[in-house]
């Protein structure tokens, strides 16, 4: 008597089987072309981009207006930012006055010791039609100190001219930040006085 059971045929084959393994074998799927791909590009382009940054940084130092360290060609060093009410060389000390003193020179010089030389130098002439007097004053450091002196035209007549020029001597290191100025307008009746604390723009350092 033969055995005529059969093996119920359950669409296997006898053996198993488990999820398929990622390719190459790398976490998650990601093959190990694409990684590699992935750390070229890396590779090439971050020194890419820190040259990209570096070029930018020194076209914005060249074109956004800073000027340099000499932008006068003096080899000097502006000592104090300009302010909109500023005075600088060329300007009137004094517009409230029917006078002319313009500020012609401004000068601190650098030495070796612990005082530094600045030279405010003024051209006043009298257009009015009196006597008139202009005197430069107190220098007002950055700081909050002052140097005290006295710089005066002595009484000018209609249409006479004259260039004064104060010496100060600061402590070094120190940034002129304005100076008390007066004016003495002699008219028939009595003496006009105008009294002014002028704010100065950045005078330039130089050596020696």
């Amino acid at each position: 008597m033969s055995d005529d059971s059969t093996t119920p045929d359950d669409g296997t084959d006898g053996t198993e089987s488990g999820p398929a393994d990622p390719p190459d074998g790398t976490p998650g799927g990601l093959s190990k072309r694409t990684l590699i791909r992935l750390l070229v590009g890396f590779g090439i382009g971050i020194p890419l981009l820190v040259e990209g940054l570096t070029f930018l940084g020194l076209l914005r130092d060249q074109f956004g207006g800073s000027g340099g360290d000499d932008a006068d060609g003096s080899g000097s060093t502006p000592t104090a930012a300009d302010d909109g009410d500023a005075v600088g060389v060329g300007d009137d000390m004094l517009p409230e006055t029917d006078r002319s003193e313009t500020l012609s020179g401004a000068v601190l010089r650098e030495s070796g010791g612990d005082r530094w030389p600045l030279s405010l130098t003024v051209d006043v002439t009298n257009t009015g039609s009196t006597d008139y007097e202009f005197q430069l004053l107190d220098v007002h450091l950055e700081d909050g100190r002052s140097v005290d002196g006295r710089t005066s035209t002595d009484r000018l007549a209609p249409e006479e001219n004259r260039t004064v020029t104060a010496e100060r001597s600061i402590p070094a290191g120190s940034t002129p930040a304005a100076v008390s100025v007066v004016a003495l307008i002699y008219r028939e009746e009595a003496v006009e006085t105008v009294e002014r604390r002028v704010d100065l723009a950045k005078i330039p350092v130089r050596g020696g």
